[in-house]
């Protein structure tokens, strides 16, 4: 076999854009970028006009909306006491010795209603809560009339709570326009203090074990803000979080036994998500909202529930918290200019999110059992002060008439932004395509700039059959690229040099050919020799070597020394085959020439 030094090879990457396109394909960077920008900015103007339509449905609907939901009686009970309550749509009858009083309310919820039901008339005060606007949901009733189940559920029917946690983060999933942070709060009102629910009696998480934390402090904010010195506030990236949250401050509400609930709430509990949005194109700072879902603790009479001691105590707080509440959202609906937010705790650490821009709902609970009358008429009477409809409007038109005004306004503007959304909808596909196509145009340009500007040049090297025959040990393939070790010297330059300078007196000495069998039979030359001993009567028999056999027996040599080269673990000492130890010469220059190449195997760059 001999080896052949054949032309070297150039190898382009084939990704890599020509420069004279580098400066097109920034100019459609530039496009691209100005294109995006004009739909964001499209994006915000429907997005404001939806937000502006869902914002007039809820003014005509009312900013304070009041539901009633009437519990469904136990079978048992049934049997034995008739119904007092009657429902219509949005009209409830209590009946009471022979007499009748009604009710209206923005809807009612009977004995079917579904926890499906109640949040679907929910669902759109939370958009408004990711609109920027502060919301407040009350669940409000007499104790055992089904207030925490409306509110929590159970495991197979998710309450309000739940649902509402769940609906936030699947919005901001669909909505590109910008980035929700949310956080979470959970605290309650008990004998007129504030309790953190969230806080843990030491560092472990795992115990889970709440603090008797009281020491929690209200402070008025700037433009009207309220902020809760200590309470605890948990940043919630995802849903799993935020249900095991509640399910922590759940358990840490305080709860008694009374002759009318076995697990009656004696506090008021009060959940508050904040809502952070960034990344408007048309607003330079974030928007933050506050939604609260409160369950209220159960009114209740202490002739009916005979409770004395802490329970009495606990009964009173809780019916004044409710009539301080009921006081403040009177003057806010009839638009008085006091507003009594300090009348109690709970109204006031609620009087930035009840005041002007807020949407509030209370779900009004009531028994249809003939034992709870007395109960049921005291919290539709709180259900009708709330409300307070204003006659001066209602003199103008008839009651029917109104009602059916307002359901025609109410289904244009569902109308409208049912339209909105669609237009959005397509924005958001056409926005993410142009996104990947910047991406693609950006990353061209990237790799463009960051590519060689010279190809990479490998020599090859080609085999050819010979007559010659030579025993050499199975070679590796040459890898193109070499490790550091390997590289060329300044020495190893020179070295090469001189052998360069070898080759000319060797192509003026005109030799003769050495035969292929005697130059590898008869003198031998070891990698460990460093002084070789040379027979005279050798050279003058042997003819002189040519310089093409010179070069090719060096490269042959060079590329043996470079595939045979290992070293021991033990001494660090190369470790050739015993094939490849041995070389025999006739010429000593040139022999002197090969050790000295041999040894710097960097020769081959």
């Amino acid at each position: 076999m001999e080896f052949q030094a054949a032309a070297p090879l150039d190898f382009m990457d084939v990704n890599v854009v020509p420069e004279q396109d580098v400066a097109r394909l920034e100019l459609e960077i530039s496009h691209l970028q100005d294109e995006i920008s004009a739909l964001r900015s499209q994006q915000w103007c429907l997005d404001s006009k939806r937000k502006e339509a869902l914002n007039r449905i809820l003014d005509i609907k009312g900013s304070i909306r009041v539901f009633a939901r009437v519990k469904p009686l136990i079978e048992e009970r049934n049997r034995r006491k008739h119904e007092i309550v009657s429902s219509e749509a949005e009209k409830i009858t209590v009946r009471s010795g022979g007499g009748k009083k009604e009710f209206c309310v923005d809807r009612v919820f009977d004995q079917m209603a579904t926890q499906e039901d109640v949040f679907l008339e929910v669902e759109p005060i939370l958009r408004s809560a990711l609109d920027g606007h502060n919301v407040c949901i009350f669940a409000y009733g007499q104790t055992g009339t089904g207030k925490t189940f409306t509110m929590e559920g159970t495991n197979d029917r998710q309450g309000i709570v739940p649902r509402a946690i769940e609906e936030l983060f699947h919005r901001t999933s669909l909505d590109k326009s910008g980035s929700f942070v949310f956080s979470m709060s959970m605290l309650e009102v008990y004998l007129g203090s504030l309790r953190d629910l969230l806080a843990l009696k030491n560092s472990s998480y795992r115990t889970m074990e709440p603090s008797n934390k009281c020491v929690l402090n209200i402070l008025a904010g700037g433009h009207g803000c309220v902020e809760i010195e200590g309470l605890t506030d948990v940043s919630i990236s995802d849903v799993k979080l935020a249900k095991r949250l509640y399910a922590r401050g759940k358990r840490a509400r305080s709860t008694s036994w009374t002759s009318v609930n076995e697990a009656s709430s004696r506090s008021h509990c009060l959940t508050r998500i904040t809502i952070t949005r960034t990344g408007d194109s048309e607003k330079g700072n974030g928007v933050v909202s506050k939604l609260w879902m409160i369950d209220l603790g159960g009114s209740e009479r202490l002739l009916k529930t005979g409770a004395t001691g802490q329970t009495m105590d606990e009964g009173k707080a809780i019916n004044l918290s409710l009539s301080a509440l009921g006081d403040v959202i009177f003057a806010l609906k009839k638009k008085h200019g006091h507003i009594p937010f300090r009348n109690s705790k709970l109204t006031q650490l609620l009087s930035d999110s009840l005041g002007n821009g807020s949407k509030v709902l209370m779900i009004v609970h009531v028994s249809p059992s003939e034992d709870d009358l007395g109960e049921t008429v005291c919290s539709l009477n709180f259900a009708r002060r709330v409300r307070a409809i204003e006659s001066n409007r209602e003199h103008l038109h008839s009651e029917q008439e109104l009602k059916k005004q307002k359901e025609n306004s109410i289904a244009e503007l569902n109308q409208q932004i049912s339209a909105t959304e669609e237009e959005l909808e397509k924005l958001r596909t056409q926005i993410e395509r142009t996104e990947n196509l910047l991406l693609e145009k950006k990353k061209l340009v990237e790799d463009q700039k960051g590519s060689p500007r010279t190809p990479l040049v490998i020599q090859q090297i080609e085999v050819a059959e010979s007559p010659q025959t030579m025993e050499r040990p199975s070679s590796r393939q040459h890898c193109s690229s070499l490790p550091h070790f390997m590289t060329s010297t300044a020495c190893s330059r020179h070295r090469q040099c001189g052998a360069g300078e070898m080759n000319q007196r060797l192509r003026k000495s005109r030799l003769g050919m050495v035969h292929s069998g005697d130059a590898f039979g008869s003198q031998s030359l070891s990698y460990s020799d460093p002084h070789p001993k040379l027979k005279p009567q050798y050279l003058k028999s042997k003819p002189a070597i040519s310089e093409t056999k010179v070069s090719k027996l060096r490269d042959f040599h060079c590329l043996q020394g470079l595939e045979n080269n290992s070293y021991n673990s033990s001494d660090s000492k190369p470790v050739l085959s015993t094939r490849s130890r041995r070389i025999t010469t006739s010429y000593p220059n040139y022999r002197a020439t090969l050790y000295q190449h041999r040894r710097r195997m960097s020769d081959l760059t």
